[in-house]
Parts: C-alpha cells; sequence; structure tokens
C-alpha cells in the first residue's frame, strides 16, 4: 500500500495537535478531537505516526521545558522555535515528513497565528499587513525591499517616494514602486490583486514569463502558467477589518474561506454545495459566523469537539 501524499497544510495541523496534546492544558476532549482527526484522513494519520517517530528527539529535552514550549502555542519565542523546529526538522529529514520549504515558516522573520491578523510599518513609510497564518522574510536596504511569501497572505502599501519593491513567493516574483497590492499563496497557485498602481509578475519556472497589472486588476498564477487577467475584488479585502463578505458565494467555498481563521477542521457535508450564502460576518469570531449559519441557510452545526464542526442539512 503507498504511503499518502502529505502537503503542508496536513504536516501542520500534525503539529498543531501534539502541541496541543502535549500542553498541560491538554484535555479529554482535545484527545478525543485528535483522534477523530486521525481518523477522517489517510494523510491525518500518516502525518501523526511519522511526528510520533520524532518523539525521541523530544524526550531529550527537560519535562517541564517541553512542556513550556508547546503550551505557550503562537507566543513562542524566536529563540525557543529555533531550538523546537531545528529538532522538528532533523527528524523530518531522517523520517522523510515535509522537506525545508514546509519548515521555513517556522522560522520566518514575520508570521502570524491562525485568526491573527497584524500590521507593520517600515522605516520608509511602507505598511504590511499580514493575514491568518501568515509567514515572510524581510530585508531592506538602499536598493529597495525584499521580501518572501512563505505562506499565507500579505497586503503591501508603498507611498510614492517608498523604495522599490521585490515580493517574491513560491510560484512568481512580484516587482512595484508604489501603490496598493495583495499577495495569496494557496496550495496549488497565487493570487496577485493590484489596487492602486502598478505591479509586475515574473513566474519561477519559466524565464521571461511576466505580467502586468494595473490598478483594478488581479491574476491567478502557478510557477509555470498565468491565468487571464481580471477584475480585483475589493471584498477580498474586508479581511482587513475582520470581516468575510460574500455574495452569492458557495457554502463550500465560504466554509474554506471561514476555516483559515480558526483552529482545527471545519467540514461541510457534500450535499450541501449547492447552496449559496450572501452577507457579511466576523473573522474574529468564528464561533459567532457559524452560529449565525442556521439562521440563513438549512442546515444545522455539528460539534464533535470544540476544535472539530461540520454543517450538514437540517
Amino acid at each position: 500500500m503507498s504511503q499518502p501524499q502529505l502537503s503542508p497544510e496536513h504536516i501542520r495541523q500534525a503539529a498543531h495537535w501534539l502541541a496541543r496534546l502535549w500542553s498541560e492544558q491538554a484535555t479529554a476532549e482535545d484527545e478525543q478531537a485528535c483522534v477523530h482527526w486521525r481518523q477522517s484522513d489517510p494523510a491525518n494519520e500518516y502525518a501523526w505516526q511519522q511526528l510520533q517517530q520524532l518523539q525521541g528527539h523530544f524526550d531529550s529535552v527537560p519535562a517541564r521545558t517541553g512542556h513550556r514550549v508547546l503550551a505557550s502555542g503562537n507566543r513562542l519565542s524566536r529563540r525557543q522555535l529555533l531550538v523546537m523546529t531545528g529538532v522538528i526538522a532533523s527528524g523530518a529529514a531522517i523520517t522523510g515528513i515535509g522537506t525545508r520549504q514546509q519548515w521555513q515558516p517556522l522560522l520566518a522573520d514575520q508570521r502570524t497565528a491562525t485568526g491573527e491578523m497584524r500590521s507593520l510599518r517600515l522605516a520608509d513609510g511602507t505598511q504590511l499587513k499580514l493575514n491568518t497564518a501568515t509567514s515572510l522574510n524581510l530585508r531592506s536596504d538602499a536598493a529597495g525591499h525584499r521580501l518572501r511569501l512563505l505562506r499565507g497572505e500579505l497586503l503591501v502599501e508603498l507611498p510614492e517616494n517608498a523604495r522599490s519593491l521585490q515580493l517574491s513567493c513560491r510560484d512568481g516574483v512580484v516587482q512595484a514602486h508604489h501603490g496598493r497590492l495583495c499577495l495569496r499563496q494557496q496550495a496549488h497557485d497565487s493570487q496577485l490583486a493590484v489596487y492602486s498602481g502598478q505591479a509586475s509578475v515574473e513566474l519561477q519556472r519559466i524565464e521571461g514569463e511576466s505580467v502586468t497589472l494595473n490598478a483594478g486588476e488581479a491574476v491567478t498564477f502557478s510557477a509555470q502558467r498565468v491565468q487571464p487577467v481580471r477584475p480585483a475584488d475589493t471584498n477580498q479585502l474586508a479581511w482587513i477589518d475582520g470581516r468575510l463578505v460574500a455574495e452569492r458565494m458557495p457554502l463550500t467555498h465560504f466554509l474554506a474561506e471561514l476555516g483559515r481563521y480558526r483552529q482545527g477542521m471545519l467540514r461541510a457535508d457534500p450535499d450541501l454545495a449547492r447552496l449559496q450564502l450572501t452577507g457579511v460576518f466576523s473573522l474574529r469570531n468564528t464561533d459567532v459566523t457559524l452560529a449565525r449559519l442556521p439562521e440563513v441557510l438549512p442546515v444545522r452545526l455539528r460539534y464533535f469537539s470544540r476544535y472539530w464542526v461540520k454543517v450538514e442539512p437540517a
């Protein structure tokens, strides 16, 4: 039987459950939710088993120290991250789980946790807004800013007198001198939207293959292919204010977006694919948003635990 294909998300979730169960705050509910998560997908179970094989590496860490590091969750210091990630990464190389690219976000210069949104202001007035579960590296000098988006979504606002920007991701390199643009890296491709100014993107694997976007334009691209340019959707920036704006959005798409902002699993019954949703919903309190769904759609919420929710037909 072949081994399941592991994605960065499988590894991230397995690490999340491992950290939660090793923390001093772990409950029986957490343990049961982890079991459900493992049973829901063969790749989840495989990622879990592979991480379990690394336990010997963690056994060398004093018990209280290990618990303190794991229990601190997304508030780890950079030194703690280096120690913890170094152990995981070394074990990953031995057991074959993950790659250097998959573990890089843990060592990023800037990062946000699931559900966290944060703003940064650089010396020349350039503003960066990091969406949920985003990691990036940042280097600035007299020549300009060089950013590497490792995971997630980033909004950049460059004033006219700002330094030039080079923003790279897995699929391409974006160049801009001023304006407002948003880059999102997804599982299989990336999206760039320009809301003011101008920006160009060059693909990583095809030399000379590039596209220039003007204000109000957006494009989806992979490392080898650029899709047709389309109008930019300003509703997609509602996350800046902690909102999710839906206009006749398929419920399955809505739940996938909402799931980016909450820990654990959020699933939809396949029979709900035909349902659509319109409205403005909170991203800062996803439990409140979920509670609203039965009020506007013929659905019900089934909570297996706090961290595993399934939306089913009513």
